[in-house]
C-alpha cells in the first residue's frame, strides 16, 4: 500500500478513535515549532489571574479519566501528560520567576506547539482573532411593563442524540418516530415554538440576540439583585453571521462591520429587524448559572483576558496556550488606538462560531467596557500551545 494512503487512513481511524478530534481539523490543527520559531513568552497581563486560570484548567482536567486519548501535532497523548503540563508550570508560578527567567524556564522544559491556522494558503499560520464578554442586562422574571422578550429553557421537545461514530451529537425534535431539524430562530420566536419554557425577560430582542452569540450573561432583576445565565442547549442549526449578511448586502462595510455598528443600524432600521436576526437560524437555550462570573464549555468560571475558546475538537480542552495579537487601548489610553497583546492564556470554552483550526475567542470579562474592546477584536494573531517535554524531577 502507498505509505501516503495508509497515513491518511491511519488519521481518519484516529478522527473516529479519540475524542474530541474532529475532521474539520485535518490534516493537523497543531505543528511543533523549533528555535527561531519558538516565540519569546513575555505576559502583559498580572500573574494572579494566570494561577486561577490554570487552577480553573486543572479542576477540569482532574475530573477527567487520565488514561484517555488526546492528538497533539500527530502524536497520541494520555491526557494526563497535560494535567502534569498543568501542575508543573503551576509549580514554577509558585517560585516567582522574573519575566525573563519563566520565558527560559517555559523554553527548558515544554514543547511548543503552533496552531496551523486559516484555511487556505497560510505561510504564516495566521488566526483571527476574535472577543467575546459577559453582557449585564436589566430583567424580569415575569413579562411586565418593557420587559417582552424571553431569554429560553430547553424545551421539552428539544432531543440531543448521539452519532454512530460517537462525534457530535445530533440535535432536533422526533416526528413520527425519526428524528428532524429543531425549529429554527424564526419558528422559534415568530410562531412561539418554545412557549411556556420563558427564563426571563428583557426589554430588547438585540440584547436577547447578544446574549445568544455571547453564551452568557448577568441579569440584574427587578429587586436589584444579580443573577448569571448560561448555554443550556442549541437548536443545532449552523451559526451565520448576521455582520457578515449585512456587509454581504451592502448595509454596512467589512471594516465597520462590528456589534455596536450593527446595533445602532438595527436601532436605526427596526423594520429590519427580525429579518436580520433571523439570517441567523442558530438558537441558544439558557439556565440559570451557580456564579455570577461566566462559565465556560468546560464547566469551569472563565478569567477575563486569560480563557480563550476555541474549537475543541481541534485543539485539547483545557490546555495552555500562548497568544500573540493586538488589542483596543483601554478607555481613557488613546481611545481608538491599538497596543500589542503577548500572553499566556487557557483553552477553557467554545462557541457556535468557533470552528476550525484558525479561530480564536478572546474573553474580556464583564460589563460595558470589556463590550467595547470585545466588540473591536477582529485581528489577525498566533496561537502556540505547550506540552511539557518529559518528566521533570
Amino acid at each position: 500500500m502507498n505509505p501516503g494512503r495508509l497515513t491518511r487512513i491511519l488519521f481518519a481511524v484516529a478522527l473516529v478513535l479519540l475524542p474530541g478530534l474532529s475532521a474539520g481539523c485535518a490534516p493537523a490543527p497543531l505543528v511543533q515549532v523549533y528555535g527561531s520559531k519558538v516565540p519569546r513568552f513575555t505576559d502583559d497581563l498580572d500573574r494572579g489571574s494566570l494561577k486561577l486560570a490554570v487552577r480553573h484548567s486543572l479542576d477540569y482536567l482532574r475530573r477527567q479519566p487520565q488514561q484517555r486519548k488526546i492528538m497533539v501535532a500527530g502524536h497520541v497523548y494520555p491526557l494526563a501528560r497535560l494535567t502534569e503540563s498543568l501542575g508543573f508550570f503551576l509549580n514554577l508560578l509558585a517560585d516567582k520567576p522574573s519575566a525573563a527567567e519563566l520565558n527560559t524556564l517555559i523554553r527548558r522544559y515544554f514543547d511548543v506547539f503552533q496552531a496551523t491556522g486559516t484555511g487556505g494558503f497560510n505561510p504564516g499560520r495566521k488566526m483571527l482573532v476574535t472577543g467575546y464578554y459577559q453582557p449585564v442586562f436589566s430583567g424580569s422574571l415575569t413579562r411586565q411593563g418593557p420587559f417582552q422578550y424571553p431569554l429560553y429553557s430547553v424545551p421539552d421537545d428539544l432531543v440531543r442524540q448521539d452519532t454512530p461514530a460517537g462525534g457530535k451529537r445530533a440535535v432536533g425534535r422526533i416526528v413520527a418516530g425519526h428524528l428532524v431539524p429543531y425549529w429554527t430562530r424564526r419558528e422559534i420566536e415568530l410562531l412561539h415554538k418554545a412557549a411556556g419554557h420563558e427564563l426571563v425577560w428583557l426589554k430588547d430582542p438585540f440584547e436577547a440576540f447578544i446574549l445568544q452569540v455571547q453564551g452568557s450573561g448577568l441579569i440584574r432583576l427587578q429587586d436589584g439583585s444579580l443573577r448569571g445565565v448560561h448555554f443550556a442547549a442549541g437548536n443545532g442549526r449552523r451559526y451565520r453571521s448576521i455582520g457578515r449578511y449585512l456587509v454581504a448586502t451592502k448595509r454596512l462595510t467589512l471594516a465597520k462591520a462590528n456589534m455596536t455598528t450593527i446595533r445602532d443600524y438595527i436601532a436605526a432600521h427596526p423594520g429590519e429587524r427580525d429579518e436580520i436576526l433571523n439570517y441567523n437560524k442558530s438558537f441558544i437555550f439558557f439556565k440559570w448559572s451557580r456564579t455570577p462570573g461566566a462559565v465556560g464549555s468546560l464547566g469551569e468560571e472563565l478569567t477575563a483576558g486569560r480563557s480563550i475558546a476555541v474549537d475543541l475538537g481541534c485543539f485539547p480542552a483545557g490546555a495552555l496556550g500562548f497568544l500573540v495579537t493586538r488589542q483596543p487601548a483601554p478607555a481613557g489610553e488613546g481611545a481608538g488606538g491599538w497596543t500589542r497583546l503577548k500572553r499566556l492564556v487557557l483553552a477553557q470554552d467554545t462557541g457556535s462560531a468557533i470552528r476550525g483550526p484558525g479561530r480564536v475567542d478572546l474573553f474580556w470579562g464583564a460589563g460595558p467596557e470589556a463590550g467595547r474592546l470585545a466588540g473591536r477584536m477582529k485581528e489577525t494573531g498566533s496561537l502556540y500551545f505547550l506540552l511539557l517535554r518529559r518528566r521533570v524531577k
